[in-house]
């Protein structure tokens, strides 16, 4: 517990110091902000690593996309919002909760880096405003990355895909990689504690574009959930 508050505190101080530091990415062009991102992704690991010895190891890292495609992640912890960002050739653009935009420095900069915060209350115009974003974003040939259960799940329970990926999916017609992962066995959702291990995450093959909706959501769903159970009996 003394090691998760602890974690919290440099973590902030680690994110104030980045974010009032480089405060003048804001009139730099955006790869160099990219750069320092991902940097500041590693960082955070390093502290994760030091402070509560928890590790990570990439599966199918043949399927780490090398161009543009639609990522789509198993959801169970804080820690790969934050790793994405450093694993991933180039950061992601990522597709967040509009209520993170209301942290100070952190939604001013997930802005500039052209993520694109999503109103969940907002039903089928919230889809479509998020799939006109990612349309306008392709030019800039970054994966853009979205959790398809829309929040955070923990281990075990029954998941519930949202239909956004599939808007996305259809709308984009480039490649879909799921990926599995079991972040949640050591840094669980809304707990301060850390538990020591190796989070594992796996890349899977991708899923082509052009299949039927329903075909596209059961192989979906199938694959993330029976390659994140296998790497929840891993530990």
């Amino acid at each position: 517990m003394i090691r998760g508050v602890l974690y919290y505190i440099i973590f902030s101080l680690n994110l104030l110091i980045f974010s009032i530091i480089f405060l003048p990415l804001f009139f730099l062009p955006r790869s160099i902000g990219l750069i320092i991102l991902s940097f500041w992704a590693k960082v955070s690991q390093s502290i994760l690593f030091y402070l509560c010895k928890v590790d990570f190891e990439i599966y199918g890292q043949e399927f780490i996309p090398k161009e543009q495609a639609l990522i789509a992640s198993k959801h169970q912890s804080t820690w790969e919002t934050i790793n994405f960002l450093h694993i991933l050739d180039q950061p992601p653009i990522m597709i967040l909760k509009k209520e993170l935009l209301f942290i100070p420095f952190f939604g001013q900069y997930a802005l500039k880096f052209g993520n694109i915060p999503i109103n969940r209350k907002a039903g089928i115009s919230a889809i479509k405003d998020m799939v006109k974003k990612a349309k306008k974003s392709k030019d800039q040939k970054r994966s853009i990355l979205i959790f398809p259960e829309g929040t955070r799940s923990v281990i075990n329970s029954d998941p519930e895909y949202k239909r956004g990926i599939l808007a996305l999916y259809k709308n984009l017609k480039i490649p879909c990689v799921p990926v599995a992962l079991n972040s949640g066995l050591f840094w669980p959702k809304n707990k301060l504690r850390k538990r020591p291990g190796k989070i594992l995450v796996e890349f899977l093959k991708p899923i082509e574009p052009g299949l039927g909706d329903d075909d596209f959501m059961v192989q979906l769903e199938t694959r993330i959930e029976e390659a994140t159970n296998r790497l929840v009996k891993q530990l």
